[in-house]
């Protein structure tokens, strides 16, 4: 990492912080698949994106009360992140959840990885970014591989083709919403920012859960201890935490570092399925994983396009 790749010249000094915060990323976003799993195994996966983010908001919100009395935001910064946490809560990790609750957790990964695909796809065709031969060359073999994946997977019981459309259209999502975040107008404060944005998709994601009748039909008192174990690493690691960190490295660092854990978190991810769900490792399996994150790892080395230039202020 060289300091030309952070966007924001006073995070460079800051190198030791900033190697942590990715490793971290690298760790939670493999170790959540396995999350998604055993929870979404017991529970309607969009109920338990409606309580991660409902839980983690209700815990965040009397910081955010007192930190709003401090710097009270806008209407447009509050509708900016609350459109942020709908694009990147609700139709990227919901989906996400909902996605592997059709697949094995580890391949579930591997298609969760491909947002560095859509997001280049998506500055060339909306803000008109070239891409380079590395990166069409990138976008091919991505893409390739998790066909690969997809078909080496497909003779498995737990594999449904539904499952790899929700979890690529949640990478989508994801690539979008990092795309646009930069561009909003969103609260200088942190904390306001993080809690609107996990408000915004518990709302969204309750009014979902009460209209479909999935509400009615979840009994809490019949969660194993795995499944909890499971939702209290998503409200607390995943998204308390390690969403924060996200935000930060997306908006103050990079969105292309920010992004990095999409080549690191699958392989997190297969391992820790076959140590601990016991799923199949294959051959074909570690293959078709490694073409599809060979094209990533070609394109989320290089600057994001779209991502702010360097000495722009954040949320601006």
């Amino acid at each position: 990492m060289t300091a030309t790749t952070m966007t924001d010249t006073g995070w460079s000094r800051y190198r030791g912080l900033v190697a942590l915060a990715v490793g971290y990323q690298w760790f939670y976003n493999g170790a959540n698949f396995l999350a998604f799993k055993v929870a979404g195994n017991v529970l309607h996966p969009l109920m338990v994106a409606t309580l991660r983010f409902s839980i983690a908001a209700l815990l965040l919100l009397p910081f955010a009360l007192v930190r709003w009395q401090r710097s009270p935001p806008s209407a447009r910064e509050l509708g900016g992140a609350a459109l942020i946490g709908v694009i990147m809560l609700v139709a990227s990790q919901a989906l996400a959840i909902w996605g592997t609750h059709f697949l094995p957790a580890g391949v579930a990964a591997v298609f969760g990885s491909a947002a560095p695909l859509f997001l280049a796809l998506f500055a060339w065709g909306l803000f008109h970014q070239p891409l380079t031969r590395r990166q069409v060359a990138g976008v091919a073999i991505g893409f390739l591989g998790l066909v690969l994946m997809g078909w080496t997977s497909a003779t498995g019981a737990e594999f449904r083709l539904v499952g790899a459309v929700l979890t690529l259209t949640a990478a989508a999502a994801w690539a979008a919403g990092s795309l646009l975040a930069p561009r909003l107008t969103l609260p200088r404060d942190p904390v306001v920012g993080l809690t609107t944005q996990l408000a915004a998709a518990g709302l969204v994601l309750g009014a979902i859960v009460t209209v479909s009748g999935i509400t009615v039909r979840t009994d809490l008192s019949r969660m194993p201890p795995a499944a909890w174990g499971a939702l209290a690493f998503l409200v607390v690691a995943s998204t308390l935490v390690g969403y924060a960190v996200f935000l930060t490295l997306n908006a103050k660092v990079s969105p292309t570092l920010a992004n990095t854990f999409n080549y690191a978190a699958p392989v997190i991810a297969l391992c820790l399925s076959a140590l601990l769900l016991h799923e199949p490792l294959t051959a074909e399996k570690l293959l078709a994983g490694g073409i599809a994150l060979g094209g990533v790892a070609l394109m989320i080395d290089r600057k994001a396009p779209g991502a702010r230039q360097p000495g722009r202020p954040a949320n601006t």
